[in-house]
């Protein structure tokens, strides 16, 4: 699954001096960019193939080097055939090792493709370019031990992505306490923190239900969040929609067992009833490279002020 990425996109900007042009039966066009072993996939057959799909502005609108996993196409019979999109047919065409790119008008492209009209935060003038190569072909008998190397491939991946930006994270929660002049203490999970008034008792535990008091902003102080009112009307926070529906008031987190972020389970087992502190979560431990609002972008280290008012 080692397809250079870079490759693929530089083909991709020799728009119309690479390759030849090939025709689908029911009449639609595509580039042959580059030729593969020639052996053609086979009804009931599996096309395994990467994507980058951008449009005229050069804006990406998927990439499946990126996401981390091929797709995945299921050839059908050949009585499907004369039924099938002009991207089906293109399929049909392609073999082991083939690259191939498309470019079709926006309006088209959800017309034939998606089967809807065009949303009106798009623009309609664009055009939409698909460069497509081709993986591997698979018989049905290969398809459960290639699923399973992708995943351990897509799960590896996926941890040394998560390594790498814990350690960018890091750094620069380490930067922002020295230049704040804050003295914290640091857990191995990257996470920093300090106790900023001390509780009574044991430290909360898994399984626990605590309840709790929050403040959540940015490292560049953007708040975004609070349960406490006065604090979210003085920040500019305040929802009054949400006040409506769910009003603000203490939290109720089960430690390693409710929805909440990872940095909060690892937070609330260091404070005991009556603690406040302030923790610096990195972006790992919170909502990773998910951007969570326009305030909480990919990537963003969140600090939260802490307050336990219950353990039970």
């Amino acid at each position: 699954m080692k397809i250079n990425k870079m490759v693929i996109l530089a083909a991709l900007i020799v728009l119309a001096c690479s390759g030849s042009e090939k025709e689908t039966p029911n009449g639609f066009k595509f580039q042959a960019l580059k030729e593969g072993d020639g052996t053609v996939v086979k009804p009931g057959q599996y096309m395994v193939y990467h994507f980058v799909v951008m449009d005229s502005k050069d804006s990406v609108w998927a990439d499946s080097f990126e996401r981390g996993y091929p797709e995945l196409a299921e050839i059908g019979d050949s009585l499907q055939a004369a039924t099938e999109d002009g991207y089906g047919q293109m399929l049909r065409m392609l073999s082991k090792g083939d690259s191939v790119k498309f470019e079709m008008p926006v309006t088209e492209i959800f017309k034939e493709m998606a089967k809807r009209p065009v949303p009106p935060e798009i623009d309609s003038t664009l055009s939409i370019r698909y460069l497509i190569s081709v993986e591997e072909i698979l018989n049905k008998d290969q398809l459960a031990e290639f699923q399973s190397k992708v995943e351990q491939e897509y799960y590896a991946n996926e941890e040394k992505k998560s390594q790498e930006q814990l350690g960018k994270d890091t750094v620069t929660i380490n930067n922002y306490l020295e230049s704040k002049g804050i003295t914290a203490t640091k857990l191995p999970s990257g996470m920093s923190y300090v106790i900023t008034q001390e509780g009574s008792g044991p430290v909360a535990q898994s399984g626990q239900t605590v309840l709790v008091n929050y403040t959540g902003y940015l490292l560049d102080g953007t708040y975004f969040d609070s349960s406490v009112e006065s604090i979210a009307i003085e920040k500019g926070v305040y929802d009054s929609l949400r006040a409506a529906r769910y009003p603000y008031q203490p939290f109720e987190v089960t430690i390693d067992q409710s929805s909440v972020i990872q940095g909060w389970h690892l937070a609330l087992k260091q404070m005991n009833k009556g603690a406040k502190g302030t923790f610096y979560i990195p972006s790992t431990l919170a909502y990773g490279r998910n951007r969570r609002s326009e305030k909480i972008k990919e990537n963003e280290i969140l600090i939260f002020d802490l307050e336990v008012l219950d353990i039970k």
